[in-house]
């Protein structure tokens, strides 16, 4: 297993409110969050949200007994109160939230899974075909589901940021858990909307057929800041 993670800013933001996590010795289990809230809010709730999630991955990963489900739903949640508990410690960043990705490599437990809350993405690239794993958690992904936009039109709507679900909210009602299907050559991608915001799937496609997944992560960086750059773009390529 080949793995290359990247953030940066972007040519518009003075800051950068993501976050991601690469399970570097094991290659087990890998996070990307993408904060709101202003400046010091946002890179709290991503911080925070990839710092318990990895943490309680680290500590539950061993106990066999723990189907994946319930480990990833229990490391969202865990995640999703040290935020509110920040919140409820300090008025300024009562609004401070994150959305989150994890895919979780583990062979005990059959295979590979994923979680996410938000609209941060999980991608598989396998033999030029790339397919979104994850379901976007907002307002214009629900209206897309439904027939009620089309998908060329929900990329310039106005509310394509409203988020349905994100961490740090007292009522999260949906923590999305899959099995991902994999196979020898597939490439996943974790990203933040820095990046789906900037590149079609056709583009992305292109960039993560990039044989060296280090060269494939700044690939796509640089090409998101090349066609705006407007927000923060993170980006995990994990080649199995």
């Amino acid at each position: 297993m080949d793995v290359a993670g990247l953030t940066d800013c972007g040519l518009i933001r003075k800051s950068n409110q993501d976050a991601f996590y690469i399970d570097e010795k094991n290659h087990r289990f890998f996070i990307v969050a993408d904060g709101m809230g202003g400046h010091a809010g946002g890179e709290e709730a991503s911080r925070l949200a990839v710092e318990h999630i990895y943490q309680y991955l680290e500590a539950h990963l061993e106990i066999l007994q723990t189907d994946p489900v319930t480990l990833l739903r229990q490391a969202f949640l865990a995640a999703n109160e040290a935020i509110v508990e920040q919140q409820r410690q300090n008025t300024g960043r009562a609004d401070m939230g994150t959305t989150a990705v994890v895919v979780l490599l583990d062979e005990r437990r059959d295979g590979a899974w994923c979680a996410h809350v938000g609209d941060s993405r999980i991608y598989r690239w396998r033999q030029e075909e790339l397919r979104q794993i994850t379901h976007d958690h907002t307002w214009i992904a629900q209206a897309v589901q439904l027939g009620s936009l089309t998908a060329e039109q929900a990329r310039q709507h106005p509310w394509r940021h409203v988020l349905s679900q994100c961490l740090g909210r007292e009522d999260l009602s949906q923590i999305d858990i899959q099995p991902i299907d994999l196979e020898p050559g597939d490439r996943l991608l974790l990203c933040s909307d820095g990046l789906t915001e900037e590149l079609t799937d056709d583009v992305i496609s292109i960039y993560l057929s990039e044989p060296d997944v280090e060269k494939a992560a700044t690939a796509l960086v640089n090409a998101a800041k090349n066609h705006g750059g407007r927000d923060n773009v993170t980006v995990v390529v994990v080649g199995i």
